[in-house]
């Protein structure tokens, strides 16, 4: 479906550059994307180690993102796109992400933002979960799709002196930079189509992202970064 898109293959396109920036130059073969899905990553070039929880021909690893089945310090970073919101437990996969990195690897994250339009969209329309106000950074799960799209505000934005406390001696934190404005709302998301053209709704993208901060309460997705210490 997305490979037949024009408007998902510039989205998908997007992310994987912006997660690949983050990363930098690093072995494909010591980098790992957690919840890789089908290999969309592929599309962009980006030949890492695909591993998710669930089977699929595409993947080279299947693993559990809060048990990851790596040596000490033996990569160099880990991808996850769309991922984050739907680990239960992420103290647990940051635990084990600070494992198997070597120091300065990254953990380079695409993940719902939290921005004015995104918070209406993802607590009333969309079909995963936007619980903002929960006390707790993780959830009880009993299906991979399970999730809260609020994680990343909680633990980034309205917890972060407790993530700063928890985390700062063994993580560094690029912080968050948004993309993706409402051409994902027009498109009807991943799993809808609406009635606009995919090469209408990629310009739209194209113009979204040349927009400065100011746009930034109309975008649905941000990007970050931690680097092992």
């Amino acid at each position: 479906m997305v490979e037949s898109d024009r408007y998902l293959t510039a989205l998908y396109a997007l992310a994987y550059s912006r997660l690949a920036e983050l990363i930098g130059l690093v072995d494909p073969h010591r980098t790992v994307e957690v919840g890789a899905g089908h290999g969309l990553a592929q599309m962009s070039d980006c030949n890492w180690i695909y591993s998710d929880i669930v089977s699929s021909a595409q993947l080279c690893v299947l693993n559990d993102a809060q048990a990851l089945p790596y040596r000490s310090g033996s990569l160099d970073a880990l991808v996850l796109k769309d991922t984050w919101h739907h680990i239960p437990n992420i103290e647990q996969f940051l635990a084990e992400a600070h494992r198997v990195l070597r120091p300065g690897g990254v953990i380079a994250v695409f993940d719902p933002y939290w921005g004015e339009l995104a918070r209406f969209v993802y607590r009333f329309i969309h079909q995963e979960r936007w619980d903002g106000k929960t006390k707790s950074w993780s959830f009880r799960s009993s299906d991979p799709w399970n999730s809260n799209q609020a994680l990343t505000f909680l633990m980034l934005v309205r917890d972060r002196a407790m993530f700063d406390t928890k985390w700062r001696k063994k993580f560094s934190v690029v912080e968050p930079k948004a993309l993706v404005g409402p051409s994902f709302l027009f498109s009807g998301g991943v799993s809808r189509r609406t009635p606009i053209s995919g090469r209408v709704l990629a310009a739209l993208l194209q113009w979204e992202e040349r927009r400065g901060a100011w746009f930034d309460h109309l975008r649905f997705f941000h990007v970050f970064g931690l680097v092992k210490l």
